[in-house]
């Protein structure tokens, strides 16, 4: 059976050295590449596909948000994080909001090779290992991950509820699941949160 794989890259070096790591794994895998969100929203909705190597810094997007978009489009993507950011906790926050993996762009080509195999395979990769228990992924539905979504851009209850078709009780029902996950007790807090891990993790 033929895989398929998705490289989101605003960086032409970048894709040719994930593209030959790729190809490193199995030159079989056929590779589709885009530079901006919206590309990978529409390739999603092409599917089905293997995996997606997701970089934080794309025309349209910056940062985790990126992430927070996918997994809501798509929650059961598996999703390699590749980043130039050297902050320390930017692998956990990705592995908190539903990465399978974690690659920094400096990594050597058999470290790319490593992780993307790792990946397809159903397994994850993240620097030393370490990652939370529980990802907001695993703990949110479809619903309430587009949810945080539509609040990770800062709108009101009524636009979220506008946005994704739903009443606005349904909406205040998700965003009191959401605040019981990431450990908040009202929307202030829970834009805080979500800011501090979107806004800081730009690459």
């Amino acid at each position: 059976m033929i895989r398929r794989l998705i490289i989101a890259d605003d960086h032409p070096i970048c894709v040719s050295a994930l593209t030959s790591a790729v190809n490193a794994v199995d030159e079989g895998i056929l590779v589709s590449t885009t530079d901006t969100l919206a590309g990978v929203r529409d390739l999603i909705a092409q599917g089905p596909f293997d995996a997606l190597l997701l970089d934080l810094a794309l025309k349209d997007s910056q940062g985790l948000a990126n992430l927070v978009a996918v997994q809501a489009a798509a929650p059961k993507l598996p999703v390699l994080v590749v980043s130039g950011n050297a902050a320390a906790d930017l692998p956990a926050r990705a592995a908190m909001l539903g990465a399978r993996g974690f690659l920094n762009k400096t990594a050597p080509l058999a470290e790319m090779k490593s992780a993307i195999a790792v990946i397809l395979e159903g397994g994850t990769w993240f620097p030393l290992r370490e990652e939370p228990a529980d990802s907001l992924a695993d703990k949110l539905s479809p619903a309430q991950m587009r949810v945080m979504a539509e609040l990770a851009q800062g709108k009101s209850n009524k636009l979220i509820a506008y946005s994704l078709g739903l009443t606005e009780p349904t909406i205040k029902s998700h965003l009191s699941a959401i605040y019981r996950a990431i450990g908040v007790h009202n929307r202030s807090q829970a834009l805080l949160a979500l800011r501090q891990g979107l806004d800081e993790a730009a690459a």
